[in-house]
């Protein structure tokens, strides 16, 4: 399983990013290469999600489950998925942290791949899964916008 981490620097209301972040619906428009998605009650949703790496292309179906932790403004993401004989499984975890000009989404994912998208190398592998990692959360954060203009 490997482990990555980063943030993202918001410039909202507190409110506004706990209550994207715990939006199921949210969440689903926030998976880069979303084929489809359906919200299936307020912490799960299926989706149906492009998958490229190397000369491996697949549509993988994907479950995911929304927990909010007890620590305050926190939640961890649970996906697992596949498709044409590969997997994944990812547990992430959110963390709302506030300072005096910003809000700062803080998240850690742990990945697992496994089938033929395992075997296709740890850089090139690695580097696919760090880049769809990140843009799950930077789309979070420009998924924000259109709430706080509208």
């Amino acid at each position: 399983m490997k482990s990555y981490q980063g943030i993202v620097n918001i410039e909202a209301p507190l409110e506004a990013v706990w209550d994207f972040i715990r939006d199921p619906d949210a969440i689903g428009r926030s998976m880069p290469d979303m084929v489809e998605y359906q919200v299936e009650d307020a912490n799960h949703l299926r989706a149906k999600v492009r998958v490229g790496v190397g000369p491996v292309r697949a549509v993988f179906d994907v479950a995911a489950e929304l927990t909010v932790l007890p620590e305050p403004y926190q939640v961890r993401l649970q996906m697992q998925g596949g498709g044409v004989g590969s997997g994944f499984q990812m547990v992430s975890t959110m963390r709302i942290s506030e300072s005096e000009e910003q809000l700062s989404l803080n998240w850690t994912a742990e990945v697992q791949v496994s089938g033929p998208l395992a075997t296709l190398g740890g850089r090139v592998l690695d580097n696919q899964v760090k880049k769809i990692t990140q843009q799950v959360f930077e789309n979070i954060r420009q998924g924000l916008l259109p709430r706080l203009s509208g």
